[in-house]
């Protein structure tokens, strides 16, 4: 380490500019919490919440989002494998060719799929439910 030649300390370094101060020892970590939290709301807000929570469970809401989880996985294929994200053209009629000729790719690519009896990709396991026996 370079030491300045006024300097007698073994801490600290010279710079061209200014005087680096030495590293500060860290505090212990306290430790993990043992404590709990929880959230009083007013009486009002939380029957909503309820009422949301148990509208989650009926056969209605599961098939709504059936639906909607069924858009999703063709936008997010469409992003993914088609490059639907981004457009290759200016102009709001050559964006809308564009799309369509990406969703005909799509049913297309579909119908080879189907055809040939390739399966729909399963749900992702993650790596530590991979390892379970």
């Amino acid at each position: 380490m370079f030491q300045h030649p006024g300097d007698q300390r073994r801490t600290g370094c010279w710079t061209a500019l200014r005087r680096c101060s030495p590293a500060r020892p860290r505090p212990a970590s306290p430790g993990p919490r043992r404590t709990r939290s929880g959230t009083l709301r007013p009486q009002a807000e939380q029957e909503v919440i309820q009422q949301a929570r148990t509208w989650e469970d009926t056969q209605e809401r599961k098939e709504q989002y059936a639906h909607r989880a069924g858009v999703e996985g063709t936008i997010s294929q469409g992003v993914r494998a088609f490059g639907l994200r981004r457009c290759q053209y200016a102009g709001l009629a050559k964006a809308r060719l564009q799309h369509q000729l990406t969703a005909t790719a799509m049913n297309f690519h579909r119908l080879k799929a189907w055809w040939t009896g390739i399966p729909r990709a399963g749900t992702r396991t993650s790596h530590l439910a991979a390892l379970r026996p």
